[in-house]
């Protein structure tokens, strides 16, 4: 996790340094042909701009620095030097810090206030799916402990013993349910302490065969597996919620088939279906959060939340997850790095 954060912050910074430096080329071409000092100006100041929209506080400042050397250097005399000799290029230079730093200050509360409004609609949104996914779950269990309890001398047994597993499913899908809430809260607000550690995907594999105990479940090990880099929880969690939409979606006598197989570089999990498919123009969302084939309160669908929490899980391992849709079904593939060169049979 610290490297993938170093990687991040040398992204960041990267990124601030070419963009100043390709936006400081831009003002030397034009410079050449008509741009005046002003102009100039301008355009070092909408890279502080570009960069401040785009990264963080102390990459800005960067670009700030970076931009008023870039002036001072090409564009003020004598040229090619950090020397100032005229009063106006110097003043010139002390306004373009002032400005960009007033600039990049205003990109960045603004991009907070806009990252703090999509919180707040991300919140509302899953608030508005917990009224829904929340109610059916508990209606259920309450209706058959409620009937259970007020018939048990009426019923019988293979009648009470068919509520109670009634009453068992629907809290497996509330638990489900709640604990894909959580992993998206942690994924959203970026609060996970991973703790990826090398183990056997086989053993993640039973844990999700055991969950669902579905005869229609079938699972594939291919040879010499390798160890992958994971937190166990984490990657059952997402596994499961594929296989669950899978079984959901498939025909009640049509098999749903994990594969694992790995390569020198990375361990693969295919789930594979013969529901409906999915269809193109819908592929490409099915990842979003929220998105849903269900139509309000009715109609056959999910919450929109069980990909998405596979999605952000999967790529924290460093790892990459797609979808494809095929005539007999869905394929699911999850790719994660290898954790050991020693393969694991």
């Amino acid at each position: 996790m610290l490297n993938k954060v170093l990687t991040q912050k040398r992204y960041i910074y990267a990124f601030s340094i070419c963009t100043v430096l390709l936006f400081s080329l831009l003002a030397y071409i034009l410079s050449l042909m008509f741009l005046p000092k002003t102009g100039i100006l301008i355009i070092l100041q909408l890279a502080v701009v570009v960069v401040s929209l785009s990264t963080n506080r102390t990459a800005t400042i960067i670009a700030d620095i970076l931009g008023a050397l870039n002036f001072n250097y090409l564009f003020t005399s004598p040229v090619y030097s950090f020397q100032m000799n005229s009063a106006e290029d110097i003043i010139n230079t002390i306004t373009f810090i002032v400005v960009s730093s007033l600039t990049s200050e205003f990109s960045i509360r603004y991009r907070n206030k806009s990252e703090a409004l999509e919180q707040a609609e991300i919140r509302s949104n899953i608030l508005l799916s917990v009224s829904h996914d929340l109610r059916t779950p508990l209606a259920n269990i309450i209706g058959s402990l409620s009937t259970h309890n007020e018939y048990k001398e009426k019923i019988s047994h293979a009648e009470q013993q068919r509520l109670i597993n009634s009453a068992i499913d629907e809290s497996h899908r509330l638990h489900n349910y709640v604990e894909n809430i959580l992993q998206l809260t942690r994924i959203k607000n970026n609060t996970y302490n991973y703790l990826f550690v090398p183990q056997s995907i086989w053993q993640v594999i039973k844990k999700v065969e055991d969950r669902f105990s579905d005869p229609r479940l079938s699972i594939h090990k291919g040879e010499c597996l390798k160890d992958v880099l994971i937190q166990t929880s984490l990657i059952e969690q997402a596994i499961y919620n594929i296989v669950d939409n899978a079984l959901k979606y498939s025909p009640s006598e049509s098999k749903v088939t994990i594969a694992v197989r790995s390569d020198n570089h990375f361990t693969y999990i295919c789930i594979t279906d013969n529901g409906p498919g999915i269809a193109q123009q819908k592929l490409q969302h099915i990842f979003d959060l929220f998105y849903s084939s269900r139509k309000g309160d009715s109609g056959q669908g999910g919450s929109g939340i069980g990909l998405t929490v596979s999605k952000g899980i999967v790529e924290a391992h460093n790892g990459d997850i797609s979808a494809q849709s095929t005539d007999q079904g869905c394929i699911f593939e999850i790719k994660l790095p290898v954790g050991e060169p020693n393969a694991q049979n």
